[in-house]
């Protein structure tokens, strides 16, 4: 790509995305949505301004590490353990409905592969919290026990997904998924997510003191990059996603993370506040990218626009939504709370595409089958939050 082509792109794509990510935001739905829709505009399914290129896929998979790297920071096992087993009983079903239910679905009316189905159903089990927070906070009910459980379970949704991602990335680039070596992947995920995190503190007590003996502007936002950089290298090394390096990162930096050597690596709080907080404008400027190029990848003449066609997309995005309804009722007995967990759950938003762009770029899914799944995931980013309005306004 010439770099007057390039600077042209990366302007567009920053600009729009950020003016649909804005009025997103203001209509009350995520801004996730606007940016998704500024790739579409701008891309080769409406205006054809800018057009997919492995430059600019490049930019977007770094935003991706950044996008991790922020879920990573905002991981609390602490939330976890408070709110106990139905927190674990809703990821849990939140993950297997999803996953065998639109991957059966998929399979049989989509008349796909039996991988292909499987990553499909696997898109669509990993819940966007951070979308239904946002409601929650609106109406105070972050700290309610419905609150407390969508926290739990989305802490084991994250975890969960991250593993699952590695490991249908490792069976898509090997072709291979012998029992063996799958067993030998998810020790070493496992242990890469056990280990980094205090390995990051380490680093973290070293660049202190460093910082300490000599002052250079900038210095909070380099350290940073450069650990988000190594783990995720050290990621790839691992057999993995990169991705799985920002997530390690945002963890070591996390205040609310706790592992077995935390009396011995305790979190230095103002300093890794300084580095949180110089990360955020990284993360706000690279992660919409990736977002609005999920929108230039997708090909909407791609979608069956027959009424048999809009037909089925509506039938996989009633599975898609009742799946994870069916797990928030399992988390009370009481039906308030049942509903609001349920649609809570709802949203696949940013963790969805980033299973949907990983398939394409493997070519696990092709561009009509990646049209189909972004469009499910829009439309549940779109419904779970209007229902979970209607229901805490009904309380």
């Amino acid at each position: 790509m010439a770099i007057d082509s390039f600077v042209m792109s990366l302007f567009l794509i920053l600009v729009v995305g950020r003016l649909l990510g804005e009025c997103s935001d203001r209509l009350g739905f995520p801004s996730v949505v606007g940016e998704v829709t500024a790739g579409i505009v701008i891309g080769p399914s409406l205006l054809n301004w800018v057009v997919p290129h492995s430059t600019l896929a490049i930019i977007a998979e770094l935003g991706v590490i950044l996008l991790l790297f922020d879920i990573g920071c905002e991981t609390s096992i602490k939330k976890l353990a408070h709110s106990g087993p139905r927190a674990v009983r809703v990821a849990l079903l939140g993950i297997a409905v999803p996953l065998v239910a639109t991957g059966l679905a998929s399979f049989y009316w989509l008349s796909i592969a039996p991988f292909t189905a499987l990553f499909f159903g696997c898109a669509l089990t990993a819940t966007s919290i951070g979308i239904s927070m946002r409601v929650l906070t609106l109406y105070k009910q972050t700290q309610s026990v419905a609150g407390q459980i969508i926290l739990g379970a989305a802490v084991i949704d994250d975890i969960v997904g991250v593993i699952l991602l590695s490991i249908l990335f490792n069976f898509a680039s090997s072709g291979e998924l012998a029992v063996s070596s799958t067993l030998i992947l998810f020790i070493m995920i496992a242990c890469f997510i056990i280990f980094s995190p205090p390995l990051v503190r380490v680093i973290i007590y070293l660049t202190r003191w460093l910082h300490l003996k000599a002052r250079i502007p900038g210095y909070e936002v380099f350290v940073v990059m450069a650990m988000i950089c190594l783990f995720a290298w050290l990621a790839h090394w691992f057999g993995t996603p990169a991705i799985l390096g920002g997530f390690a990162v945002g963890m070591g930096l996390s205040r609310q993370f706790t592992s077995p050597f935390n009396q011995y690596l305790k979190n230095p709080f103002s300093y890794t506040h300084k580095l949180e907080q110089s990360a955020k404008p990284l993360v706000q400027l690279f992660s919409p990218i990736f977002f609005v190029y999920v929108g230039i990848s997708l090909d909407l003449s791609q979608l069956d626009m027959s009424f048999t066609g809009l037909l089925l997309l509506g039938w996989l995005t009633f599975i898609a939504v009742t799946s994870k309804f069916i797990a928030g009722f399992m988390a009370s007995s009481n039906w308030q709370e049942k509903w609001v967990v349920g649609s809570a759950m709802v949203p696949r938003g940013e963790v969805g595409l980033v299973f949907a762009e990983m398939g394409r770029q493997l070519g696990v899914i092709q561009a009509k089958e990646f049209a189909i799944l972004v469009m499910i995931i829009a439309l549940t980013t779109l419904i779970g939050p209007l229902i979970l309005k209607y229901t805490l306004s009904k309380e």
